[in-house]
């Protein structure tokens, strides 16, 4: 990390952070956008904006400004390729002057050389819990209360007073409808935001954007979740609360939320990926549990067990771990899955 002093404001929109953000785009030629892994419609659509703010603002006449992930959802690469836009997909990409994590709460969720981000301006843009990741950034705007980071940036395009182009508003629109779940998350400041943006750009061309059948690799991935599926009850004074849990070699993100919508009120999804030396884990849980024990900061604490890296939503959250060479796969996955079972029971406990 360089010398570059630290904003502290609690106001992640302060005009201390947005000056800071111009000067960085201003001055650095080369800038990377990194995204999770999987990267879907708010991440990238977050990138595209911040891509376009970059390019607006850098002076130099040939500027290298790069969004880049190591793998991107099928409904992100269709509406890549109804915006004509396209994005680096790539493990352990270059790293530029300016690496600024979007939509990334945490290092394990993108493919990088840790060690390389040492001389390198780093920004944060998220509206996740925050983690570690902040302590190694240069700027950090994150707005815990955002439904999504591509209301953040529209946020900001708001605040430097600049109207983005309509392909760049479809992306922001499409980021933000999607991780508001089709606005059932959606607050006030989301609907403001929305009507600031989708003018001359039809609503239905954006749910239209955001439908996609399952293929069959998840359908199969989802039925042999719950297949394997073990049941829990765990009580908390006279609240039952039904726990899931179950192992996917694939798509455990959308198998936690299966479980979920199907009567679970928390669920927690092993894949054990031995050729990437790997442990994934995704939990999901209903809004009224969210209250009473925070997701992300959940997985954050049990990620540190396994000697690995979580966080996430208050109702949606995941963690990255090593798989231990040679250990067996079967004990592995009970092994964590006892741990987020009693790990929730204890976080439980406590309020």
């Amino acid at each position: 990390m360089n010398n570059i002093l630290k904003n502290e404001n609690n106001n992640p929109y302060h005009s201390d952070n947005i000056d800071h953000l111009k000067k960085l785009f201003k001055e650095k030629n080369n800038i990377l956008f990194l995204c999770h892994h999987n990267a879907d419609p708010d991440a990238i659509g977050g990138a595209l904006g911040l891509k376009y703010l970059a390019n607006s603002f850098n002076k130099n006449k040939n500027p290298n400004i790069i969004i880049s992930t190591n793998s991107v959802s099928k409904l992100t690469r269709n509406i890549l390729l109804e915006l004509n836009e396209s994005v680096e997909i790539v493990n352990y990409p270059k790293l530029l002057d300016i690496v600024c994590f979007v939509d990334t709460a945490s290092l394990n969720q993108v493919m990088i050389d840790e060690n390389k981000l040492l001389d390198k301006n780093i920004i944060l843009i998220d509206h996740h819990k925050k983690t570690d990741l902040v302590n190694i950034c240069d700027l950090v705007i994150v707005d815990e209360n955002s439904t999504s980071v591509c209301e953040i940036v529209a946020n900001i395009f708001k605040k430097i007073n600049i109207y983005p182009p309509k392909n760049i508003r479809t992306a922001l629109l499409c980021g933000i409808v999607y991780d508001t779940k089709h606005l059932k998350l959606a607050t006030e400041g989301t609907f403001n935001i929305i009507s600031w943006l989708i003018k001359d750009i039809s609503f239905q061309k954006i749910l239209y954007l955001l439908t996609q059948e399952s293929d069959e690799s998840k359908k199969l991935a989802h039925l042999k979740a719950c297949s394997r599926m073990e049941l829990h009850t765990i009580k908390q004074g006279n609240q039952k609360y039904i726990v899931a849990l179950s192992n996917s070699s694939s798509n455990e993100a959308s198998c936690a939320k299966t479980m979920v919508s199907i009567g679970a009120d928390i669920a927690f999804v092993v894949a054990v990926r031995k050729k990437d030396k790997e442990i994934r884990v995704s939990a999901r849980c209903r809004k009224q549990l969210s209250k009473q024990v925070h997701l992300g900061g959940l997985m954050e604490k049990i990620a540190k067990k396994l000697n690995g890296r979580g966080g996430g939503h208050a109702e949606a959250a995941g963690l990255n771990a090593n798989f231990e060479k040679g250990a067996p796969k079967d004990e592995t996955i009970k092994k964590v899955l006892n741990l987020c079972l009693n790990s929730f029971e204890k976080e439980l406990i406590k309020k």
